[in-house]
Order: structure tokens, then sequence, then C-alpha cells
């Protein structure tokens, strides 16, 4: 259906039985709105498709370096407008408010019962106009000076960070989101409104919204209230990375009473179908060592893992990494077991049965994702930022096959892609 500078597309999500509308306006902007017909609560997400790993980036054909930490710095100041707080003014319509800085995206959302219109306004007014200064930026600083070294402290935080810091030797990835106290001094209010301009633009942006309401109210506020740059000429430089990590192991000793760990396995695959390599991986961890696998329970019995043990996977769209984590005394058999079990099912390949069961496992979870505003919108979020969206996710849950899976399994995993990062006592 054509409306106005831009053409809506009803796409119906059959995995979930649900509705997602896309939009992309003339200007670039996209739009995801996700109908709740009956919901009280309504979400809706700013998101920029600029994150931690974008400090480093293409403007015309030169190279720019800015300081580690610009993005997440962004994100902290332009809740400070110059007449008023914005945390205030959403108290003031009865709305709850926040904002994330990830490796890829920035975001900044509110959710509310009542007063829709006015908070959705507020929204769309205060990211449209940043005001920096300079004593604010320097006030900043001791701020988030004081939030990197909370960071600091956090063994869960740091053990993470380690293990990117073994699996990557170039990408950005592997700093910090929030930068370091040293790399934030360098940064100025000039930087902030130059990136600013670089990076939140139509085409760079999505709103997200979730909820029962009038579609027209969301547009026209879009239209009338968010007014962004129309164009700019930097852009994300797509890196390529070797297969080999920078070092299989790094330890830090901190305050914690069992040994922390994490594993990874550094990605180098060549699939282009984002959506569906995500929803492969998944599979794929979850049939190798989730709990009802017979990896699992072996570990278990044997007292190498506990309840704490996960695993998950990352991705943009230059870089990859699997991670298993949790406490254990025994972190490095519960690595050389892991890819013995791997070294199985490359062997054996996955029973029907097997595969089975974990794919209709995940259909039920996504569409049991649909009954949370709150992570739906994160993981539209999330998968704006990589290219893709839920109804591309979606697609691929329908129609993935084990011997997808099975492909993975022996493209995935070689000894020079692996590290291990331990936090001990």
């Amino acid at each position: 259906m054509l409306r106005g500078d831009f053409m809506e597309k009803e796409l119906y999500i059959d995995c979930a039985d649900e509705i997602i509308y896309e939009n992309t306006f003339e200007n670039g902007l996209k739009c995801f709105i996700i109908p709740k017909k009956g919901y009280v609560e309504k979400e809706v997400m700013f998101a920029v498709n600029y994150g931690s790993a974008d400090n480093i980036f293409l403007k015309g054909d030169k190279v720019v370096e800015e300081p580690q930490g610009l993005a997440h710095f962004i994100e902290h100041k332009l809740f400070e407008q110059k007449d008023y707080n914005v945390f205030d003014e959403f108290s003031k319509y009865g709305a709850s408010s926040n904002a994330f800085t990830n490796f890829n995206t920035t975001a900044y959302y509110f959710n509310c019962i009542d007063n829709f219109k006015e908070n959705m306004n507020i929204l769309f007014d205060f990211v449209s106009k940043p005001y920096f200064t300079k004593e604010s930026v320097e006030r900043e600083k001791d701020i988030i000076s004081q939030e990197i070294k909370m960071y600091d402290d956090d063994p869960s935080w740091k053990v993470y960070f380690n293990l990117l810091k073994c699996l990557y030797n170039e990408h950005t990835i592997k700093n910090e989101i929030a930068g370091s106290t040293e790399t934030i001094k360098d940064i100025s209010e000039d930087m902030l409104y130059e990136n600013y301009k670089n990076f939140y633009t139509y085409k760079n942006s999505a709103v997200i919204c979730a909820g029962d309401f009038d579609r027209n109210e969301i547009y026209n506020s879009i239209q009338e209230k968010l007014k962004l740059n129309d164009n700019s000429n930097s852009k994300k430089i797509i890196r390529t990375e070797k297969v080999e990590v920078a070092n299989s192991f790094i330890e830090q000793k901190m305050s914690i009473q069992i040994p922390m760990f994490h594993i990874g396995v550094k990605e180098n695959l060549n699939e282009k179908n984002i959506a569906k390599k995500i929803l492969g991986i998944k599979l794929l961890l979850d049939i190798v060592c989730g709990e009802s696998s017979e990896f699992y329970e072996m570990l278990y019995k044997k007292r190498y893992i506990d309840k704490s043990f996960g695993y998950a996977y990352t991705c943009g769209r230059d870089y990859g990494f699997l991670t298993l984590s949790g406490y254990s005394d025994n972190s490095d058999m519960v690595g050389e077991l892991f890819l013995d079990e791997v070294l199985k099912f490359q062997k054996k390949g996955i029973s029907d049965n097997q595969f089975d069961i974990i794919k209709n496992k995940h259909i039920g979870r996504f569409k049991r994702g649909f009954n949370s505003l709150d992570g739906l919108i994160s993981v539209q979020a999330d998968f704006f930022s990589k290219g893709i969206s839920l109804f591309d996710y979606s697609k691929e849950l329908k129609s993935i096959d084990k011997t997808y899976i099975e492909k993975l399994i022996s493209d995935l995993f070689f000894k020079e892609n692996v590290a291990l990062s331990l936090i001990v006592p």
C-alpha cells in the first residue's frame, strides 16, 4: 500500500502467525511495525546502524579513526538537551525510557501505556537535536570513567572482552564498548557533532514499534518530528580477518571463588545469507551442547560444568564468533571435549530425530518471543544492523534443513580459530 512518500509492505510471519509491516521512506529511513492487538503496553525504538566497532570508517576515500567509546558517548549525551532533561520529559507522560550501545547499534527507546503520541514525539524530537557543549562533555567524561572502572571490576565483562582480544587480530570489536579512561579523554564536542552528522542519517536509521496503535500515528510523528541528516559520505569499513586467532589463551586473576571461562570459536564462513547463518549456528549449538545433548549430560555428570553453563553466537556483517561459558575448575577439559564432540558430529552427521526436535524447539521459542514487546524490538534492532528482519529469519526457520547444519559443523571448527579466556581466583 502506498502511503505518501513510502511503500508499506504487510508481511505474514507464518512461523509465529504474526504480521510485520516493513517500510522504507524515500529518504532511506526504515520502519518496522509489529501490531499486537489487545496489548496495553506500547514500545518504540529509534535505532542507528552505528556502534562501538565503527570508530574507524571511510569518509569519502579517506580512512578516519576516532577515539574508542565515541558512539557510547553520543548515546549518553543525546539525553541532555539544552532546555530539558529527556528522562524527566518521558516521566511526565508516564513512560519508561532507556538506551544502549553495542558493537554495531546505538538505540533509544521508550515503553508506555498512555500518552503514546506525546512520548513518541519526545523520542523523535530529542534524537534529532544533539546538544553538546565543552562543559557538558568534560562533565560526562567523569561519569563514563566511573562506568568504565565499574566494568573493569566485573569478572563476567573482563572474561568476555579478554576473549575478544584473543580471537581478533585487527577487528575493532575487540575494543570495549565504552572505550577506556584514556581514549575518552580525547573526545570533544566537535567530534560528537561530526560523528552524529556522519551516522545519524535517515539511510542509516530505523524506527521499530510494537503494540496496539494506529500506524498512521507513527508515520505522522516520524514525518513531523524526526529530522536527520539526509546524506553522508561516511560509511563503514568491511574488514577481513585471517582465520587464526591472535592468541589461544589468556588468564586474569580477580576476586572470584571458582574459575570463570569463555571458550571462543572464530567464524571463517563465506555465507552471504546472514539470517540463515545465524539460525543455523544457533541450531548447531543447541544440537551439540544444549541441555538435552549427550555432551551436556556428560559434562554435568563429571561436574565439569554447572547450571551456569551457556552458549551463544554473536555476529555482524564482517565478523562472527561462538562462545561457551560458565564456571569450572576444568575449563580446558570442557574445550577439548567440545571439539571432540564436534568431530563426532562431523563423522556421523545429525540424526533426523535430533534435528526435528531442535528445529521445533526453535520454532516454539520464536513464536513465544512475540509475547515480549521489548524482546521483539531488541531482536529487530539487532537484525537491522545486519541488513535483515524478523520476516527474513522466519523464512529461514521454516525452510532450513539438517544438511545445512552438517555443513556448518564441517566448515566452522579448526584448532587455529579457538581461544580460551579464564578469570581465576
